[in-house]
């Protein structure tokens, strides 16, 4: 007895405190809040089947080669990525629910047939009777008038599937923007590496001058020790900058959807100059392009669109309908001589008024109403978010354009600084301080020329993205894919700031 007690004291004790002591809990739960749980279930353990749409890795590099431009990363990232091929299946998926919206613009016809086994007795004696039954069928509706209630549901299908082919363009857009940042990216790292070996030459000159110069009794060993030291760094250098540059190679191979170990290689090198002239027009004439043509601003719009028909849609299911309703069957009387059958039809024009369904049309509208109103606030949100991002996008090109300028000053004044430092050295006039803080600026003013070139394009890129105008194609390198008035001249300068 006293031991029932305790079991129902336990139960009880379990239950008001918690339920983690009951079966199966503490098993399929990690043991603390700080442990892992480690039971990983075999379906998970492997990928999912690749989807028949994706393109092997051998027929990617079939016709483009192993050495890539802009035009095949970008060609290969957009057919390749997992983003746009979602995008497109639901634009798709949309664009088959504009189709059953208006299916309610058809009559619904249905068919059938039927067959039957019967017996019936006459009370109070033994006579029994069975017969056969069998025939076919058929029935329309169609409705006549709804006031315009299917008219509503076809329209908010069809925004909500302009909505959807608009966020594939969008998807589009983020992924070459996306693939052109690791690109450039690795086009500065390319870069960065053949400056780092111009370094660590120059390094190498230092060495040898001091080493001379120590050979002929004209400088200490600690001159040589110190040119010693700046050349293990330039070394250091070089290999941090190899290892850069796989890796960004890595990103750039995900970015096509393609695994990190694939082996490709980019034809192209950073260039020398930048196309500065393709920076035209004031802030405010891209912001209004942006507004233009941004594709997830006009998503939103559209999707105010849909929410506007789809509170029309949901008033009208409250409001008296007209429909047309037929049917028509033939019945044949089996096992009966003459094997006779009858045949019926009916034909109904019916008014249905709905007159109480718990206020629930009410509800119901009101819902959309305030989900059109929400609607409409997330469209001038990013109607805002589109005007900060092309705000910030112009600033940051016109410094990144003084920032090439002014990096290209700073590398010639460096390169000459370097050449008078060294041969002033070699001359026995200089020190090795001198030269070597001279070499050291002149890697650093390399470094930040080449990552001011590569920012520069960077930034084009996201300011065309920010107006909406990045899209596909296959320019050079000096013709960044854009589409807008920032690669149009328009005679005038921005005398206000703008």
């Amino acid at each position: 007895m006293q031991t029932l007690k305790k079991q129902v004291t336990v139960l009880l004790v379990t239950l008001l405190t918690g339920c983690t002591a009951l079966p199966g809990i503490r098993s399929n739960t990690s043991p603390s809040p700080g442990a892992q749980w480690m039971q990983v279930p075999q379906e998970l353990t492997t990928g999912y089947a690749v989807p028949a749409t994706s393109t092997t890795i051998a027929s990617l590099f079939e016709k483009k080669g192993q050495d890539l431009t802009l035009a095949d990363i970008l060609d290969i990232a957009l057919g390749n990525s997992t983003i746009t091929r979602a995008a497109w299946f639901q634009a798709q998926g949309a664009a088959a629910n504009v189709g059953s919206a208006r299916s309610l613009f058809f009559p619904t016809i249905n068919a059938g047939a039927d067959y039957s086994r019967n017996e019936y007795s006459i009370v109070g004696t033994a006579i029994k009777t069975l017969y056969t039954t069998y025939g076919m069928n058929g029935s329309l509706n169609y409705i006549l008038f709804n006031f315009g209630g299917r008219v509503s549901q076809a329209d908010e299908a069809k925004y909500n599937m302009i909505a959807a082919n608009l966020g594939q363009n969008t998807a589009i857009q983020n992924v070459i923007l996306q693939t052109e940042s690791v690109y450039y990216q690795y086009l500065a790292a390319k870069a960065l590496l053949a400056a780092e070996e111009a370094s660590h030459r120059e390094a190498q000159e230092a060495l040898d001058a001091a080493q001379a110069r120590h050979d002929s009794g004209v400088s200490t060993i600690a001159d040589v020790l110190q040119a010693k030291t700046a050349f293990s760094q330039a070394q250091l250098a070089l290999d941090n900058t190899k290892g850069q540059l796989e890796t960004i190679r890595g990103g750039l191979a995900a970015t096509m959807g393609l695994p990190a170990n694939v082996h490709f290689s980019v034809a192209d090198i950073l260039p020398e100059s930048i196309p500065v002239e393709k920076i035209s027009g004031t802030v405010d004439t891209l912001i209004k392009e942006a507004e233009a043509s941004r594709p997830d601003l006009a998503a939103a719009r559209a999707q105010v669109k849909s929410s506007e028909y789809h509170i029309h849609s949901v008033w009208a299911q409250g409001l008296p309908s007209f429909t047309l309703n037929g049917s028509a069957s033939r019945t044949y009387l089996y096992g009966i001589p003459g094997n006779p059958y009858y045949d019926s039809y009916s034909a109904a024009v019916l008014l249905q008024v709905p007159l109480f369904s718990g206020f629930s049309t009410a509800y119901n509208v009101f819902a959309a109403k305030s989900s059109e109103r929400a609607a409409r606030e997330q469209a001038e949100s990013m109607r805002q978010s589109v005007i900060l991002e092309v705000w910030n996008s112009y600033y940051n090109l016109r410094t990144a354009t003084q920032a090439v300028k002014t990096s290209e000053d700073l590398l010639t004044s460096a390169q000459q600084s370097e050449d008078v430092a060294l041969a002033r050295y070699r001359a026995g006039v200089g020190s090795i301080i001198d030269l070597l803080t001279a070499q050291s600026a002149l890697a650093s003013a390399r470094a930040q020329e080449i990552q001011a070139r590569a920012g520069w394009f960077i930034a084009m890129a996201q300011l065309a993205h920010d107006t909406g105008t990045l899209e596909p194609g296959s320019p050079g390198l000096n013709e960044p894919i854009i589409k807008s008035s920032i690669g149009k001249k328009n005679g005038g300068n921005d005398t206000n700031g703008k």
